[in-house]
């Protein structure tokens, strides 16, 4: 318990601010730390580190695809440009058990859905919710250079609305078919991942992934997607090389798929964040994405709001 000596009491008196005494200083988060640069908690970057931390994410995209359009017997007629909105919120948190070991969880629910006529019937209107259950292995193998191992497993349903589809099996089978598709998703996810710091207020993050995703509609049909993913991404922090408490990070990453459906998946990102209180992430994310969506590959514009609060 803290006590008054007659010295402080008298500086008190006199209106003179005791600052030391009177606020407990604030310590980064020694897990999240590689030499002289405290490296920024992203969301949308995996990374090595081992420290606890609990985060929200809420997103707001928007997506252009060029698709076909059909009659009702489900032949295509021609090809008409969709637009599609996406609405995602994100919960997560993680346990750092050990200097080397963490465990982790997710929640995200995504709405989306065509905005004009041709999104409408291409795409539909989709509600997805998953959930997601993680770990990571933590080294430390040198004072600016940290490696690690994170397996994620995610898993969920998903409900879509398509009239078009209805229509088409409807007159295919002929019966009335219901335009609710449901499915539930299965993902294993091992990444290796390597975080540098480059000098004082510059750090560095490269991630190596394999996805291997089982979807099942309608308790009818399965369909598997394995991708190989890379991801790398450069952060500085100028608070640490001046006074401007702003962090600016910027992540490309490609997905590959090896399965029977071939396709290919982009992201580029770049974030602002707030970086004067250790520990405390707040920032925007402005990002583009190239990926499939449906029968159509959607290119897309999003910007994330992230708020996380990281501690050992």
């Amino acid at each position: 318990m803290h006590r008054l000596t007659p010295g402080l009491l008298a500086l008190g008196i006199l209106g003179v601010p005791v600052a030391a005494w009177s606020e407990e200083p604030v310590t980064a988060p020694t897990r999240q730390q590689l030499g002289e640069h405290l490296f920024i908690a992203r969301q949308l970057v995996a990374n090595p580190f081992t420290a606890s931390f609990l985060s929200s994410s809420t997103a707001l995209e928007y997506g252009t695809a060029n698709g076909p359009t059909f009659n009702l017997d489900g032949n295509p007629v021609s090809a008409q440009d969709y637009s599609i909105g996406f609405f995602s919120q994100a919960l997560g948190a993680q346990w750092g058990l050990a200097e080397w070991w963490a465990l982790r969880f997710e929640l995200e629910g995504t709405i989306f859905g065509g905005l004009n006529a041709a999104g409408l019937a291409g795409v539909g209107v989709s509600g997805v919710v998953r959930a997601g259950l993680g770990t990571t292995f933590g080294f430390r193998v040198a004072e600016n250079l940290q490696v690690g191992l994170l397996v994620d497993v995610t898993f969920g349903p998903s409900l879509a609305v398509s009239v078009l589809e209805s229509i088409q099996r409807s007159l295919s089978s002929g019966s009335v078919q219901t335009p609710v598709v449901s499915s539930y998703t299965t993902a294993v996810t091992p990444t290796a991942s390597l975080a540098w710091t480059i000098a004082r207020g510059f750090g560095a993050v490269v991630d190596l992934s394999y996805i291997n995703g089982v979807l099942s509609a309608n308790n009818t049909s399965t369909v598997d997607a394995d991708v190989v993913a890379f991801q790398g991404a450069l952060e500085t922090d100028l608070r640490e090389l001046g006074s401007i408490p702003l962090g600016i990070a910027a992540s490309y990453s490609a997905g590959y798929s090896t399965g029977v459906r071939r396709f290919r998946r982009y992201l580029f990102d770049l974030g602002f964040y707030y970086t004067g209180r250790p520990g405390l992430t707040a920032g925007v994310d402005l990002a583009y994405r190239r990926a499939p969506v449906e029968q159509v590959f959607v290119k897309s514009i999003s910007v994330i709001f992230t708020l996380a609060y990281t501690f050992n």
